[in-house]
């Protein structure tokens, strides 16, 4: 394997730091995700039990990770002020959720798109040093430009296996994102009408 990557040239090191900083993103975006993951009927549940007894601490509700959860710390901690301003209070907080969902996925899909250029640079440096050596053998046959061309196609191989790991990774965990995010605004319609029924 290490033969292998050594034949790729100088763009495999840029390649091997992209998939490593895409495998380091995927495990910390997994982790977080997972902790914020809430089923948004028992987020609902809780809230109106919340709302069932007087004098809520709504530090709990901030504490957590979970966007449904905090949406709902907003709405508790801001019931006393009337429906509309319940409402943008629960939008500002969903938008500052998105924020904190989304760092670092960006890269991923930067890498998804830069990794297949960089494979490609490889190849045009792969190919010139095919000619090169055949312009110092002065002949062109298999074992003259065979180094060259064996450095072109890993360099082009790589780029491509690491662009589609990266398109995958930034995929599931976009879906991932999204899913949560969209929790979050269910419970906050739902905690909406139990904070500030509609008149």
């Amino acid at each position: 394997m290490w033969e292998l990557i050594k034949q790729g040239g100088v763009v495999m090191y840029p390649l091997g730091l992209c998939s490593l900083i895409t495998v380091a993103i995927l495990i910390e975006r997994v982790w977080r995700f997972r902790d914020a993951d809430r089923d948004p009927q028992t987020v609902v549940e809780s809230a109106r039990s919340a709302l069932s007894r007087a004098g809520t601490d709504t530090a709990a509700w901030h504490d957590e990770p979970a966007p449904a959860v905090r949406v709902v710390g907003t709405a508790i901690g801001n019931r006393s002020a009337g429906r509309t301003a319940i409402e943008q209070h629960m939008e500002a907080t969903l938008a500052a959720e998105n924020l904190r969902l989304s760092p670092r996925l960006s890269v991923v899909g930067t890498i998804g798109n830069v990794s297949p250029f960089i494979g490609l640079f490889g190849t045009v440096l792969g190919i010139i040093r095919a000619f090169r050596d055949i312009g110092e053998v002065g002949a062109a046959g298999p074992a003259v430009v065979a180094e060259g061309i064996s450095e072109a196609l890993v360099a082009t191989a790589s780029g491509l296996f690491v662009a589609i790991t990266a398109v995958i990774v930034y995929n599931f965990l976009l879906t991932w994102q999204t899913r949560l995010s969209r929790r979050a605004e269910i419970v906050a319609g739902e905690v909406l009408n139990l904070v500030a029924p509609e008149a």
